[in-house]
């Protein structure tokens, strides 16, 4: 009887060891010491409880349940962590459309609108004509196409038009920049539609370097929903230097939206046609390439800080936003106050600049706590559920194991540098997302965005940070 409860610290051992296989991120000369500890510990249990003195047999007990239950622990963080990887998959995306009435009108449902004369955006995207498609499969309507959102709105309000279609952020943009617009309409139905993925390109680089973008979009809730981008940030990674390059890209900043022709717009209304516009409409701008992606929310920040106990920055100027008061120097913040921070450019004197450099310093503080958190330990299962829920990204989970292996193999500490794209002055002008309105534009400044091109792509190119600065 001793002997058969003896090999339940044994079968514990063999499933702990089988997990921790099949999860493939820990090195092999950690494996093994990890199963002659167990063997070890096996031999330890075994003897005490085949022992005739009573004493002995109970020590040897209390070191296999200790094996079992170590194991037991073992076996739950395990796959919890699997559950982690195999949740962090590129979810659909989903744009909003609605269709907009005049605020005076009868029209109570969409069936109203039947046989009647909407307005629509001409050569807009596929994802448009998808939501068109869904229109015309409950009702028949008349289209009158536009070429300008704003022109389009004008004969809504005077009644020339029954309704129009438009992208949701689309419309929230026009509404918080034109008074009449917002009181004068309201949202008949909402249309939800899949964005259709761009194809992705195949991407080779022997130099065993990487783009990431991370992608902070503006909205709460679902992370699926397709948003403007506030934080647009590419993190280059060299793992040979153990180097990361963290360079910020300002949400005004005017760019051509990759594949548009005519109107320029502000980067951050790039997220309105998906985080794929974003990637490549960056590639084009940088000129370089951008593999991966990472894309959060609002709800992403706050509960993930939570989650891990909150973190500590070095805040480099004092200032109060959002009901909050930053001190200058060292800070700790909750999810709620890392938002506030994160997102504040009015009380920055350098404005979006300034932001930017919030956001590259949240991220480092939320790096720095994980490596050093008690709470990671105590939280894990909810910090995994946190992110599987509030983090979208195309990352694959083997290279996320086979870099996690390399990290604990060699345990190497990383530099991390900061860089942005300067502005060259600012104009109120018309944009690709909202023509007919003036909005605010950031100027790139080209020998900044020529020297970021450099940096990154010397990076990718496998070059040290110091050799190409």
């Amino acid at each position: 009887m001793k002997k058969i409860f003896s090999l339940i610290g044994l079968v514990a051992s063999v499933l702990l060891i089988t997990f921790i296989i099949t999860l493939n991120i820990l090195p092999t000369k950690y494996l093994l010491i990890i199963i002659g500890i167990l063997l070890v510990i096996n031999l330890i249990g075994f003897f005490f409880v085949t022992r005739k003195n009573i004493l002995c047999t109970i020590l040897g007990v209390i070191i296999i349940l200790c094996i079992s239950i170590g194991s037991g622990i073992g076996i739950y963080y395990i796959n919890t962590t699997n559950k982690l990887f195999s949740n962090l998959v590129e979810v659909k995306e989903k744009s909003m459309y609605y269709v907009v009435v005049n605020n005076s009108s009868k029209y109570k449902e969409l069936k109203d609108l039947n046989n009647k004369l909407i307005g629509t955006m001409k050569s807009d995207t596929e994802n448009y004509n998808k939501a068109l498609d869904e229109i015309d499969k409950t009702i028949k309507v008349t289209h009158k196409d536009y070429d300008n959102s704003f022109t389009m709105f004008t004969g809504l309000i005077d009644n020339s038009l029954d309704g129009i279609l438009i992208n949701s952020n689309n419309y929230e943009i026009i509404c918080e920049n034109n008074e009449t617009i917002k009181n004068d309409t309201r949202i008949l139905e909402e249309i939800s539609i899949d964005v259709i993925k761009q194809k992705e390109k195949e991407y080779k680089n022997s130099k065993g370097t990487f783009n990431i973008l991370i992608s902070g979009i503006d909205t709460n809730g679902n992370i699926n929903k397709v948003s403007r981008s506030d934080v647009n940030i590419i993190m280059t990674v060299n793992p040979n230097t153990h180097e990361i390059l963290l360079t910020n890209i300002p949400r005004d900043m005017e760019v051509k939206l990759h594949g548009t022709e005519g109107l320029t717009d502000k980067l951050t209304h790039a997220g309105i046609y998906g985080v794929d516009m974003t990637k490549s409409t960056l590639e084009d701008f940088l000129e370089t390439d951008i593999k991966y992606y990472v894309r959060v929310n609002f709800d992403s920040v706050v509960e993930i800080i939570d989650t891990i106990g909150g973190i500590d920055i070095n805040n480099d100027t004092s200032f109060s936003a959002g009901g909050y008061t930053f001190n200058q120097g060292t800070i700790h913040l909750n999810g709620k106050q890392a938002l506030v921070y994160s997102r504040d450019r009015y009380h920055q004197q350098s404005g979006d600049w300034g932001r930017g450099q919030h956001q590259m310093i949240v991220i480092q503080g939320i790096i720095n706590k994980i490596s050093h958190s008690t709470e990671l330990l105590t939280n894990y299962a909810s910090l995994v559920d946190q992110v599987s829920s509030f983090v979208q990204t195309n990352v694959e989970d083997s290279l996320i194991k086979e870099y996690v292996k390399k990290q604990l193999n060699d345990m190497s500490s990383w530099n991390v540098y900061n860089n942005a794209v300067a502005g060259n002055g600012y104009d109120y002008q018309e944009v690709y997302s909202a023509p007919g309105l003036k909005l605010y534009v950031t100027h790139p400044e080209e020998a900044s965005r020529k020297y970021s091109s450099r940096l990154i792509n010397g990076m990718l190119n496998g070059k040290d940070y110091a050799d190409i600065k």
